[in-house]
């Protein structure tokens, strides 16, 4: 489990620290926490996100090396998203409507504060 704090928000998400994770992901899944992936490549591509057998939508939060949300977005099952930015460091998969619920914005500071199975790299 990872723990992330964004406005003061504290959340217990899951890694994605496996092969399987990453690739399943929260495919087939109604309720979760969240997921955070920690991309190894700061590359928009190789950061996109797909909802193909999700049940449900999802926010995602896009964080950038200096621990800064760089980007948001909420993602319908079926769909692709692609980045705009080559900076993504981690990105976070939430329940829909937590970037409203929590007040998350673009450049909010966001804090690992505790990361099993994750190379923690903040500055």
């Amino acid at each position: 489990m990872c723990k992330i704090t964004i406005n003061n928000y504290d959340m217990e998400v899951e890694c994605a620290d496996t092969f399987k994770k990453r690739l399943f992901g929260l495919m087939g899944k109604k309720k979760f926490n969240g997921l955070l992936f920690k991309q190894k490549y700061s590359n928009r591509f190789l950061s996109s996100i797909h909802t193909s057998f999700m049940l449900v939508p999802i926010d995602l939060i896009y964080i950038d090396k200096n621990m800064r949300i760089s980007q948001t977005t909420t993602l319908n099952p079926w769909n692709i998203f692609i980045p705009k930015d080559d900076n993504t460091k981690y990105i976070l998969e939430l329940p829909e409507n937590s970037i409203i619920r929590k007040n998350i914005k673009i450049n909010t500071k966001v804090k690992l504060v505790k990361v099993n199975g994750l190379r923690r790299n903040t500055p």
